[in-house]
């Protein structure tokens, strides 16, 4: 074996690690995993230009199954329900009763207003918009505006 050939080997080589990266240690970044493609893709066609069609066709057919391989196992050891979003979403849209919030309220903020966020008026939660830009979790917050179902809140 000549020196081109390990080094195209060792690009293919290099692919699969990035690839390997992209799938357990920075998943859904994509970068690391398109560079591992590439890298992988333009080991396979400098292989097969190189070293010839049959060497290009057992490196092809070792990289399908490689890349089987992997991802049988990232798929038997449930690695990617480390990277699948769980959580439910129970918000919903605010409600606005005029008996129970108006103009004027005062509350807390639950979380952070980033301008968006959710407080409490009176014991019940609202989504709530700050008219202020950020305000920090727990800081009093005052009704300013209502239109629709959107509450616009400032900082006291």
């Amino acid at each position: 074996m000549d020196t081109l050939s390990i080094l195209w080997i060792s690009l293919l080589v290099f692919g699969f690690i990035l690839f390997i990266v992209e799938l357990f240690v920075v998943p859904g970044t994509s970068v690391v995993g398109i560079a591992g493609i590439v890298a992988v893709v333009y080991g396979l066609v400098r292989i097969f230009t190189d070293m010839g069609n049959t060497a290009g066709w057992i490196a092809l057919i070792a990289v399908v199954a490689i890349c089987s391989v992997i991802t049988t196992w990232f798929v038997r050891t449930k690695s990617w329900k480390k990277i699948t979003l769980n959580d439910e979403l129970a918000a919903k849209v605010n409600v606005v009763d005029e008996q129970k919030i108006k103009v004027g309220d005062e509350g807390k903020a639950l979380s952070r207003l980033v301008p968006m966020g959710q407080a409490d008026f009176g014991g019940e939660t609202y989504e709530v918009h700050s008219t202020d830009g950020f305000i920090d979790q727990k800081t009093s917050i005052k009704v300013v505006k209502i239109e629709g179902s959107k509450i616009f809140v400032t900082a006291l």
